[in-house]
């Protein structure tokens, strides 16, 4: 179907200097020339549109257990036949998904949460996912904050407990501890919360993502003996690796 005169607009907006070029995530997000339809989720409860193609949609962690994927799908299942503005970063990932941002064509959606991911985390159907291109793309930062101090260190695992940590292997957690050491790497930079391997938890961030903190003023040094509060999703060979990919997951408590 044609792309309407207020979509035209619209594209215009998300690819001027205001929205697509203040970072490199989503300036990687593109219009494409037609509507694009949902028609439902797949067997994984990834969104699927009516051309085939399964989505994951930036911003939002995966489903975290039965409750959450039945509340994600009947929300996703709201917007089906409806017509919608897709920007999708180029190729797919290795569950063969695109990634992307939805927008209603039809100003379906309020000014504070344009994207059907913003819509899905405030009615509570969704996890928060930070990473870098929400921030660039309509200024989410804020959301993502007040929904990380929302979770607070109450939600919070104590990255010494290694009974819980092993629990969550594969989860999106919260993290907290006293950070003993930060170990750089070519590629990769460990923030541990013990000196001792397996004792307990570690941060592991991109070359890129500790590039930007040092340039905020973060050091190896000067984070020794700080608390850290961080969100990501918990993996590595023995379960103790949390993934890190955006400023917005890592907060200095104290």
């Amino acid at each position: 179907m044609p792309v309407k005169p207020l979509v035209v607009a619209f594209v215009a907006l998300m690819c001027s200097g205001s929205f697509a070029g203040a970072n490199d995530a989503c300036s990687g997000l593109v219009p494409e020339e037609t509507m694009v339809r949902l028609a439902g989720v797949d067997a994984a409860g990834d969104p699927v549109l009516t051309d085939g193609r399964s989505l994951r949609l930036l911003g939002l962690a995966p489903r975290q257990d039965a409750a959450e994927a039945t509340r994600f799908a009947d929300a996703i299942l709201g917007w089906r036949d409806k017509d919608l503005l897709l920007l999708a970063q180029a190729g797919v990932d290795r569950w063969g998904r695109t990634t992307a941002r939805l927008f209603p064509a039809d100003g379906q959606s309020d000014e504070g949460a344009p994207d059907l991911a913003s819509l899905l985390l405030r009615s509570g159907s969704a996890s928060v996912m930070p990473e870098p291109g929400l921030v660039g793309c309509d200024g989410n930062a804020g959301t993502i904050a007040a929904q990380n101090r929302e979770q607070g260190s109450s939600r919070a695992i104590d990255g010494h407990d290694i009974a819980a940590l092993k629990a969550q292997e594969g989860r999106l957690i919260l993290l907290e501890g006293r950070i003993a050491s930060v170990g750089e790497r070519s590629q990769r930079t460990y923030i541990n919360f013990s000196r001792r391997r397996g004792e307990a938890a570690s941060i592991v961030l991109s070359q890129k993502l500790w590039r930007d903190l040092k340039d905020a003023g973060w050091t190896a040094s000067g984070l020794s003996g700080k608390r850290l509060r961080a969100h990501g999703i918990l993996s590595g060979r023995d379960g103790l690796l949390l993934d890190v990919t955006s400023r917005l997951a890592l907060e200095l408590v104290d």
